[in-house]
């Protein structure tokens, strides 16, 4: 099973509180074990989006 597989199985039941946790105590601890989960979650987001621009304008903004 690799990553991707691996953090789907884990969270394909959660509800939005629950995620929004997971990801805030994830961001929260600073740990660098947490940055490919939260990396699979952002691929999974942006291939959702029908338009990446305005995400991409964001987060350029973001890093100035």
């Amino acid at each position: 099973m690799d990553i991707r597989q691996a953090i789907f199985q884990r969270l394909h039941a959660c509800s939005s509180s629950e995620l929004k946790e997971i990801i805030e105590s994830g961001i929260a601890s600073k740990e660098e074990t947490v940055l490919p989960g939260l990396g699979v979650l952002f691929e999974t987001y942006y291939n959702s989006l029908s338009s990446k621009d305005e995400l991409l304008d964001r987060l350029s903004h973001l890093l100035k």
